[in-house]
C-alpha cells in the first residue's frame, strides 16, 4: 500500500498529511506559511502535480483540485514547507495512481 493513493482523473477529495519530525513524533510546523505537494516520477525528471496546500501544524491538507491526478502508475512525492526565514523538505512518500477502468 502506498502513503498516497487515487484513481486516474479524480479529484474533489482532501489528504491529510501528517508531518513527523526525525523521532517520529508530530512535528511544530506553525512557523512554515506555505506547503506545496509535489508528485514526482519516480526517477525525478518528471513532475505530475504540483499543489498548494493547507497548514495546520502538524498537519498539511492537500484539496485535490481538477487536473491533479490525470495520470497513472507509481510515483514520489514530497512536501516543501516554506516559512519567512525557513524552508524544510518531508521525507518522500510513495505514490500509486490506479489506471481508471474504461
Amino acid at each position: 500500500m502506498a502513503d498516497i493513493e487515487f484513481v486516474e482523473g479524480d479529484f474533489g477529495d482532501s489528504y491529510v498529511i501528517t508531518i513527523k519530525d526525525a523521532d517520529g513524533n508530530n512535528a511544530d510546523i506553525s512557523s512554515y506559511n506555505a506547503a506545496t505537494l509535489l508528485i514526482n516520477s519516480i526517477d525525478l525528471t518528471t513532475n505530475k502535480t504540483t499543489a498548494v496546500c493547507s497548514i495546520s501544524s502538524p498537519t498539511v491538507t492537500w484539496s485535490m483540485a481538477d487536473g491533479d491526478t490525470d495520470y497513472d502508475g507509481s510515483y514520489i512525492a514530497q512536501i516543501q514547507l516554506t516559512g519567512v526565514s525557513s524552508s524544510k523538505q518531508t521525507k518522500q512518500m510513495s505514490v500509486l495512481a490506479l489506471k481508471k477502468l474504461g
